[in-house]
């Protein structure tokens, strides 16, 4: 039995049936609903005085509730009048919350479901890359700025480097970053001396002035000290966000078969003008231009 709850297809049923009785709920609340008439129930005072609460730390006085139910009743005839006018029609707005809602109540269903353990070690396994910690270096590094430098740059970085392996103490030209970096992550060094400057580390091997690798400052000539390759933690140390991945993951796949189960039911067409004639096809639906 919990095998077929697990299942997505039995999800997605689920979410339909849901659907179709709020719809059909909705139909039947409005339909035995006189127009002029506005019914404000004992729980909808309740509601009214529960947010009143929430939001100043006390409930209303009387007066007060007196003031929310009369807001309510205007809101409500506001409502009805603004619907028997047609003005909710073709307004992008109430379109746009529409829709929220609607997407908020599905996912609420889709993600109804608590994951097991394995389903958290099956996604850790199959998103490996996502949970990776980041790598981390230590190093030394001496600046060499080409833009300041009138002689031989190319001679010069030579011997830097030979001075450098024979033992010289590094005393790189002025510049913005620290001569050592110690246990930095992938982010910091990225960050410091531009995207990929990691990568170059990546393939260095430990121990030995190289160089020189160019960075967005300038030259590098660079000593690896250490370096700890990114490793991917234990599903214990990382459940709660493994588990919040795995939610996000549900709903986005969820929505997106609600989505195709949806435009099964409509024929889109979508007139280009005619400059724009040629356009991909949708990967929502298709579209057939008139």
């Amino acid at each position: 039995m919990r095998s077929i709850l697990r299942e997505p297809l039995f999800h997605f049923l689920l979410i339909g049936a849901f659907l179709f009785v709020v719809f059909n709920l909705a139909n039947d609340q409005s339909s035995g609903i006189a127009h002029d008439k506005v019914l404000v129930s004992g729980g909808r005072i309740e509601q009214l005085t529960n947010i009143f609460a929430r939001t100043w730390q006390r409930p209303p006085t009387r007066e007060e509730l007196q003031g929310l139910v009369d807001d309510y009743v205007l809101e409500e005839i506001y409502y009805r009048q603004a619907v028997a006018m047609g003005i909710d029609r073709d307004d992008t707005i109430i379109r746009r919350r529409l829709r929220q809602k609607l997407e908020f109540l599905t996912d609420d269903v889709a993600t109804a479901i608590e994951p097991t353990d394995e389903d958290l070690s099956a996604y850790l396994a199959a998103n490996e890359d996502v949970f990776r910690r980041q790598s981390t270096y230590t190093f030394e590094q001496v600046y060499i700025n080409p833009d300041g430098f009138s002689g031989d740059l190319e001679g010069f970085v030579a011997e830097k480097l030979t001075a450098l392996r024979a033992g010289e103490a590094p005393d790189g030209g002025i510049g913005l970053l620290p001569p050592s970096f110690e246990d930095a992550y992938r982010q910091e060094v990225d960050g410091s001396f531009g995207l990929g400057f990691s990568v170059v580390l990546d393939e260095l091997p430990t121990g030995q002035w190289l160089g020189p690798f160019r960075s967005g400052l300038g030259l590098h000539l660079v000593r690896l000290e250490a370096r700890v390759d990114g490793t991917v933690p234990e599903l214990d140390e990382i459940r709660p966000v493994v588990a919040r991945e795995w939610a996000n993951a549900k709903r986005i796949e969820s929505r997106q078969k609600l989505n195709e189960m949806f435009l099964e039911d409509y024929e889109v067409v979508v007139e280009w003008p005619a400059e724009l004639e040629g356009q991909p096809e949708s990967t929502q639906g298709s579209d057939k231009a008139t």
